[in-house]
């Protein structure tokens, strides 16, 4: 029986694009690997509906009036419409519980993405990153499947054959011997619309810092502060090599030997490239996922964005542009956990019990 998926996320520069960008990850091995045939459902943000349908996928979207919708109700019955024997959710959306158990009990697969909400406690399968709320959470009454750790953290397919290939050839990308040769590079990049202007505040700690280094400013495709970065780079102290509309993070990433980045998917993806970096956390919840970064040894979380000074970053910054050995071995931690196979190893997750079930 073929194996129809619908998978229910959004995205917005209010909101971000990593809950999309995963998803397309796990679409793209679901279609491509297996076979499935995948639809999308959409409530809000035409920015995200357009990035999805560009990549090909049939996205459905709620009647003109979406305030006067019943998540519950709409995913029934395009549920029914599709054929789809499996849902897959990624969503923080007022979507209710109950909603989840009558589709449940109609023999609907359920699947939830990183999902804190009562909603986990219906799935089928639930799949964590190995962040410390996970365990908690209440889990009185699952009786699922879960699955907590570095191997379910889903990325991009070019992130996978790019962390293959430097796991192959055993080496990280970053490596004391060639930071000897060359200027230091820098990343910064703080996801797809970066709403709390986490870049001009990185950026004006950056231009402080002596020494010779290339830095990479990566511009999200819903950047929110257009106006504001081009009076400040008007007027900045340092040269900054800005980049759009990046199609191949992983081969931008792998020319990289430090990053400033916002916590989110891009972490993982920052690790799966064997990047050491300092993250910016948006929220209290944010920062307490980006420790399970700096505990494994893969990274420097900064906290949340609202409680740090320039100085501090500006501190953290230099204390590691001034020790390689410590950048190598956060270079290494990183490669050693997260290998970007956690799409498929979902994917075969969601086929086994599907072919269980059906």
């Amino acid at each position: 029986m073929s194996c129809r998926v619908l998978i229910r996320c959004d995205a917005a520069p209010a909101i971000g694009f990593g809950h999309v960008v995963r998803c397309l990850a796990l679409a793209a091995v679901l279609c491509n690997r297996y076979a499935c045939q995948v639809a999308f459902a959409m409530l809000k943000g035409p920015e995200g509906v357009a990035h999805v349908r560009a990549q090909g996928y049939l996205v459905h979207q709620p009647p003109p009036a979406p305030a006067t919708v019943v998540e519950g109700d709409w995913l029934r019955q395009l549920i029914i419409d599709n054929r789809a024997c499996v849902l897959v959710l990624d969503v923080r959306s007022e979507l209710a519980p109950a909603a989840l158990r009558t589709l449940r009990e109609s023999g609907i697969l359920i699947v939830t993405i990183d999902d804190p909400s009562e909603r986990r406690l219906l799935a089928d399968l639930a799949f964590y990153p190995p962040v410390p709320q996970v365990e908690r959470l209440d889990w009185t009454g699952f009786t699922g499947q879960r699955f907590v750790g570095w191997d379910w953290v889903i990325l991009r397919p070019q992130f996978a054959g790019a962390a293959r290939k430097a796991r192959t050839a055993g080496v990280t990308p970053t490596t004391e011997t060639a930071m000897l040769h060359r200027p230091l590079t820098l990343l910064v990049t703080m996801g797809g619309s970066d709403p709390a202007g986490l870049t001009l505040m990185a950026l004006e700690a950056i231009d402080q810092l002596a020494g010779d280094f290339r830095t990479l400013l990566v511009l999200g495709q819903a950047f929110m502060h257009e106006a504001a970065l081009a009076d400040w780079l008007a007027s900045a102290r340092r040269s900054y090599e800005l980049c759009r509309d990046v199609q191949d993070m992983a081969a931008l990433m792998a020319e990289t030997d430090l990053a400033v980045a916002s916590f989110g998917v891009t972490a993982y993806e920052l690790a799966a490239m064997g990047v050491p970096a300092l993250y910016f956390c948006l929220t209290d919840d944010h920062a307490q996922s980006a420790q399970s970064l700096s505990a494994a040894g893969m990274a420097i979380t900064l906290g949340n964005y609202r409680n740090l000074k320039p100085t501090d970053m500006m501190a953290n910054l230099e204390a590691l542009f001034a020790d390689p050995e410590r950048q190598c071995a956060l270079s290494e931690q990183c490669v050693l956990n997260v290998d970007g196979q956690g799409a498929d190893r979902i994917a075969q997750q969601i086929l086994q019990l599907h072919s269980a079930r059906f």
